[in-house]
């Protein structure tokens, strides 16, 4: 006896594979594993590009969290590929233990010196003391702050996002027929994109006026071992 076919959308899908990846998963762990390695990726790319001769920190800083964001996207993508390879058919990769509406009967991821100026741009000098070290450890703080709002924000989103990622995976693989035509257009970059490119933004903005701060309170330095001395 053949039952007929519904159709459901991609909310749906990524419903229950929300509630999959719930039960059989880790995806804030995963997330928060992530997040851990793109702000190590953020701290390496800051120190290269000290390397390379981008001395501003007003520069340096909001240009280190896009490179950190691009290993963010990367590591996403690794984190879908080993799922594909614990599922090589990939047909269950959105389903996981779940019929998601088929329910038709079956049988059988060297640069030159940009800026030598430590700021770019000319603020007053406030002078050396202990009312600048405040400054300092102020704006660090409030730096260090934005960037741990942005990264447990993805994490408390992780069950949501890469339940998306999974669905619009096996939506580009054709897997779900009977998901409308519009839904199955999202990629999981944009869907990626969509949830986190303005978190991430966010901070490189923060950075940058950190960064502008950090000039203007000790003017001369250019990173984080200069401001400490």
């Amino acid at each position: 006896m053949r039952e007929k076919v519904r159709s459901f959308d991609r909310s749906s899908a990524v419903n229950r594979q929300r509630r999959a990846l719930e039960k059989l998963a880790s995806p804030r762990l995963s997330m928060g594993l992530i997040a851990a390695l793109t702000a190590a990726s953020g701290l390496f790319a800051s120190w290269l590009l000290l390397q390379c001769g981008l001395l501003a920190m007003w520069l340096r800083y909001p240009a280190a969290v896009v490179l950190s964001y691009g290993a963010f996207l990367f590591l996403l993508w690794c984190w879908l590929q080993m799922q594909k390879q614990q599922d090589p058919d990939a047909g269950e990769l959105a389903d996981i233990g779940y019929d998601l509406g088929d329910t038709v009967s079956r049988s059988g991821g060297s640069s030159p010196n940009l800026a030598n100026d430590s700021s770019g741009i000319d603020l007053p000098d406030i002078g050396d003391g202990e009312g600048a070290l405040i400054g300092i450890v102020i704006v660090g703080l409030l730096a260090l702050g934005a960037a741990l709002l942005a990264a447990f924000s993805i994490i408390s989103l992780a069950p949501v996002l890469l339940a998306e990622l999974l669905v619009d995976v096996a939506l580009a693989a054709g897997l779900y027929r009977h998901v409308r035509k519009l839904d199955r257009d999202s990629h999981w970059l944009g869907t990626a994109l969509r949830h986190t490119a303005w978190r991430f933004g966010a901070v490189a903005l923060v950075a940058a006026l950190a960064g502008l701060l950090l000039a203007w309170l000790a003017p001369g330095a250019v990173s984080l071992g200069d401001l400490l001395h």
